[in-house]
């Protein structure tokens, strides 16, 4: 025993050993290229892999944030030498991995050089999300107060924007502002509130919120050659929170802008986006009342040839997230009445408080997290923000079966342990308000969920699927969160849950620019730990089953404003763990077993 302890010690120290070699040599090729009049831009991304290996082979070793460091500059300077615009996202994509997910100095200067490019861009609310950001990780530093200063100059530019002096949007083609009949939402009475609202119990509290849609997904809309179709707007509203979708008939190329009030032109404040090559079908009218409090209309028409322009006015909006989703195309828009910024009051310096960073530890991703403190304090836990709304989320359903085999389907399975858990929530918690997105076999687009739950202004989402692998041999339980990684398999179950393709997860991590951001991430990972530990415990001996909780790029986690995690409770294509499925006995444990994490977690929050 002793002397494979110390054959382990030689072979980390080799492995350690090689990696400061590795590292010093991806350094000594970065200089060299630099000083270089005959390299190409691709010696540039040669040695930008070079460190970008180093940091995936140990996500939360030494070298990690060093590594992402010299990623992001290597890809910075090919962009100033070459002047591709694609280096350029990819040094903005490392410095935002590495700014969000590591609590060090490099974390810091990360977010300065994200918000500097982003101004150089002129993109300035993106600029002044970074600046935010950095002055509540790192708040009472000298880059905090640098952002300060930054963000002041920052909102002057905003105010002078060219946006409001060149692109005025009294260029989009509207009709008379009259407002446009809204289609009746029926409520028929259902046991439990689920995301389509057309199910609201006696359980819940009376909602305000409704979806509204406009259009047809399944209507054919004339398209000139190269061009694609916005067929059908929907939008699901409340007063400080709403999601818009346009359900395209393709992949579309957009830009954002925001635009402040015109007192003067009695404009109020308002976001815009430009989809290019694109037409709007007839059957969308021009203006939409919306007049939730938060938006006041959407509205639309051809900005110029060829682009066509959608504009949300606004009533109260101080954030909002744009972003596109697939298999099939559509485009996302959250807006919100609370702003990204805005944190407790007895923070220090409006920032996270200095119990709260002292706690956190650097975010893996990429990789398996395995490791957990029950005992450290989570934001709202710091605070005293109990938990009082949670909601269910059963993966799948109606049309879309989810993981397939020997006559098991997905969609039926987690409804059942959905259910379950639901009714062990309400029979111990009655002062919890729980929901389920769906409570029968019925379709729910993934982009409905979350903003069902962001709707009921949920504490906690959790999100229940089973999982499948072309390796029959593959056994166990996982748990993930909502971020990008480099971790093939994960990627694999992301892209099976997210119906779409893994070139396509490519796409989306690279527009995760404010989900990665998301300040609920270590709260989800504490989530995920909890609801992990007990479910492997629940129902398996051997630890081996415990494959952890892990991080992926998740649909239905996109967009949300709570802990969300998504629970993999076992594989239908291995014959035991199916077998086993089969049984109400074995789905209730499932279900126990994610209760008594929620439990765990509710007492760190609630006391309970």
């Amino acid at each position: 025993m002793k002397r494979l302890f110390i054959i382990l010690l030689i072979l980390l120290s080799v492995s350690a050993y090689a990696s400061i070699e590795e590292y010093q040599s991806a350094k000594k090729d970065f200089q060299y290229i630099e000083h270089s009049d005959k390299v190409t831009r691709k010696s540039y991304r040669i040695v930008a892999d070079k460190f970008q290996k180093i940091y995936a082979t140990d996500p939360s070793g030494k070298l990690a944030d060093d590594s992402l460091h010299y990623t992001a500059q290597t890809y910075y300077r090919s962009y100033v030498r070459y002047n591709n615009r694609a280096d350029l996202l990819k040094a903005l994509k490392n410095l935002k991995l590495l700014a969000s997910n590591y609590q060090t100095r490099l974390a810091s200067l990360a977010y300065l050089q994200s918000a500097k490019l982003y101004e150089q861009q002129k993109d300035y609310p993106s600029a002044r999300y970074m600046l935010r950001k950095l002055m509540n990780r790192f708040p009472n530093t000298e880059d905090s107060k640098t952002a300060q200063t930054k963000l002041k100059q920052i909102e002057k530019k905003f105010e002078k924007s060219l946006y409001a002096d060149n692109t005025p949007d009294e260029n989009v083609e509207t009709a008379e502002s009259k407002p446009v009949a809204k289609p009746e939402v029926k409520k028929p009475e259902r046991k439990v509130a689920v995301a389509s609202d057309d199910a609201e119990t006696a359980d819940s509290a009376e909602s305000t919120s409704k979806e509204v849609a406009y259009g047809s997904i399944n209507k054919r809309v004339a398209t000139p050659n190269g061009k694609v179709a916005v067929k059908r707007v929907r939008y699901f509203s409340t007063d400080d929170y709403t999601r818009v979708v346009m359900d395209m008939s393709g992949k579309a190329n957009f830009e954002k802008h925001w635009l402040k009030a015109n007192p003067e032109q009695k404009k109020p404040p308002r976001l815009f986006i430009d989809l290019s090559d694109t037409v709007m079908s007839a059957e969308i009218p021009k203006n939409i009342n919306i007049k939730d409090g938060l938006l006041r209309s959407l509205r639309w028409g051809y900005n110029r040839p060829g682009v066509a322009r959608v504009v949300l006015d606004s009533d109260s909006v101080k954030d909002f997230t744009v972003f596109a989703m697939t298999d099939p195309h559509r485009i996302v828009i959250d807006v919100s009445g609370n702003s990204i910024a805005k944190k407790p009051s007895n923070t220090n310096n409006g920032g996270t408080s200095s119990k709260y960073v002292s706690t956190m530890k650097k975010v893996r991703t990429g990789t398996k997290v395995t490791g957990s403190d029950n005992s450290g304090s989570t934001l709202a836990s710091v605070f005293g923000l109990k938990i009082k709304t949670i909601v269910i989320d059963p993966g799948h359903g109606g049309k879309d079966p989810g993981a397939t085999y020997a006559g098991i389907k997905e969609k039926d399975l987690v409804l059942d342990i959905g259910k379950a858990l639901y009714g062990m929530i309400k029979a111990n918690y009655k002062d919890l308000d729980v929901y389920m997105t769906r409570n029968r076999d019925v379709f729910i687009p993934l982009e409905a969920r979350t903003a069902f739950a962001n709707r009921k202004k949920a504490d906690m989402f959790i999100s229940i699927h089973v999982n499948a692998a072309p390796n029959r041999r593959a056994r166990g339980v996982e748990t993930y969160v909502l971020n990008v990684t480099n971790d093939k398999k994960a990627l694999e179950v992301a892209a099976f849950e997210n119906a779409t393709t893994q070139k396509s997860m490519s796409d989306l991590q690279g527009i995760l620019k404010d989900i990665m951001l998301n300040s609920k991430l270590e709260e989800s990972l504490q989530l995920a730990s909890f609801v992990q530990k007990s479910l492997h415990k629940n129902i398996y001996k051997s630890k081996k089953y415990d494959l952890g909780v892990k991080q992926a790029p998740f649909y239905v986690l996109v967009g949300a404003k709570m802990p969300a995690v998504l629970v993999e409770a076992g594989f239908v294509s291995n014959r035991n763990e199916a077998k086993m499925l089969k049984t109400k006995k074995y789905r209730q444990k499932i279900a126990n077993g994610i209760y008594k994490g929620l439990k765990s977690y509710l007492k760190i929050f609630n006391g309970d």
